[in-house]
């Protein structure tokens, strides 16, 4: 029993696992009562087989019920689940990539940090191959989930040096004799510690914690449809927008 992966029969998946499955492994396989099923641990080692034997059987002594659906539902929900832990570029999302480029260079501000293709900004990470590196979960919650971050090698940073000149950025290199701070140009300055009248780092992250509130379910959706679609791969369906910031 293989899974079905064509992007209409991985929907119905989607919306057989929210009504069936959410409830125990959380909407987007996040995990609650049960198991984690996003980060490919438990899904990626296991054949189709065994895992379409767990659904529709259950798994005795786990909490697992048996699902007792049709054989091709069970294939579309498996197909869900595999997509869980896909590169984002390989999944068929909701929402509209060219709505979430126009927020990622307008309303969402994306554009003022980070790159794609040679266009943006340099204090955040690049973004270019961002939809084969990460998956949908993972991009979703890098905006709507900021304790879930890894914000430390992107800590904004303001340097006073002893001349009284300031340079705000962020610090790329540090140790106890020399620094390197990119600033929002995007110039690499190199200090020595004797230089430095003192560093400050921000508090706060520099990417915002307020992208929950700030935008729409529907705009969240779109953006993270424009972000899993930016991979240097070359893709193979035109439709799949591969474009830059602009």
């Amino acid at each position: 029993m293989r899974a079905l992966r064509a992007p209409e029969a991985v929907e119905r998946g989607r919306k057989l696992f929210n009504s069936a499955c959410s409830g125990c492994h959380g909407l987007h396989g996040e995990g609650g009562r049960g198991p984690k099923l996003s980060d490919g641990e438990l899904v990626r080692g296991a054949k189709d087989e065994k895992l379409f034997s767990s659904i529709k059987n259950g798994v005795p002594g786990a909490g697992m019920p048996p699902f007792p659906l049709p054989d091709e539902q069970i294939r579309e929900l498996l197909g869900f689940i595999r997509s869980l832990s896909a590169p984002a570029a390989d999944v068929s999302v909701p929402g509209d990539p060219a709505a979430g480029r126009a927020l990622f260079a307008g309303q969402a501000g994306c554009i003022r940090c980070h790159r794609i293709r040679g266009e943006g900004g340099f204090l955040g990470p690049d973004l270019t191959n961002i939809g084969a590196a990460r998956t949908l979960l993972q991009i979703r919650n890098a905006l709507v989930k900021p304790e879930l971050r890894g914000d430390g090698e992107y800590r904004g940073v303001r340097v006073v040096l002893k001349t009284g000149r300031v340079i705000e950025g962020v610090m790329r290199n540090a140790t106890n004799y020399a620094f390197e701070v990119q600033d929002n140009n995007g110039e690499l300055h190199p200090l020595a510690a004797q230089e430095i009248e003192k560093i400050e780092y921000r508090r706060d992250p520099l990417m915002p914690s307020d992208y929950a509130s700030k935008l729409s379910a529907a705009e969240i959706d779109h953006l993270i449809a424009f972000l899993s679609r930016q991979t240097a791969r070359p893709r193979p369906n035109p439709d799949q927008e591969q474009t830059t910031a602009q």
